[in-house]
């Protein structure tokens, strides 16, 4: 073979593998946006799910300030747990998007939170304003509750730092 097939060869090998380096190139490139994107939305659904189970652990908790509290001008307990079923079926409506984000860790994580708010709103469901033993049950579904919401959490951030 003669040095100029060399060299035709060479620059054909050469030509080859700047455009496979440029399409890998291109292709990470599409990819970095779409990933950013998917975490941002599996953000986004993870942040309001927290955002309504929050706010009504702070709802249900007989010794915050807007909650329910026996030995001051206290809400009437039947509108106290309409609240509280209010704001758990808004965390029924948050859920399916934690569903549709994933990952399975997650699901299973908010399906845990889903399981105690209900606890928690039937254990409030039962209370009356003398009975002081079923309000310490609310006080313990609703550290249970936030403990919940605190694993959710570790999960979603393992999720979102990938």
């Amino acid at each position: 073979m003669s040095a100029e097939m060399w060299t035709l060869g060479g620059v054909i090998v050469g030509a080859a593998g700047a455009l496979g380096a440029a399409a890998l190139t291109s292709r990470a490139a599409r990819r970095a946006p779409l990933a950013t994107q998917r975490r941002d939305k599996r953000r986004e659904a993870y942040a309001a799910f927290v955002g309504v189970a929050t706010e009504l652990t702070l709802a249900a908790d007989p010794n915050a300030s807007g909650g329910f509290r026996i030995n001051s001008a206290s809400p009437d307990p039947e509108e106290w747990v309409q609240e509280l079923n209010t704001i758990r079926r808004r965390l029924l409506t948050a859920y399916p998007l934690v569903q549709l984000e994933g990952p399975e860790k997650v699901e299973r994580s908010g399906m845990a939170v889903m399981n105690t708010a209900m606890d928690l709103v039937m254990a409030a469901d039962n209370v009356t304003l003398a009975d002081v033993p079923r309000l310490m049950q609310v006080s313990d579904e609703v550290q249970k509750l936030s403990d919940a919401v605190a694993a959710f959490l570790v999960d979603c951030q393992a999720v979102l730092r990938i």
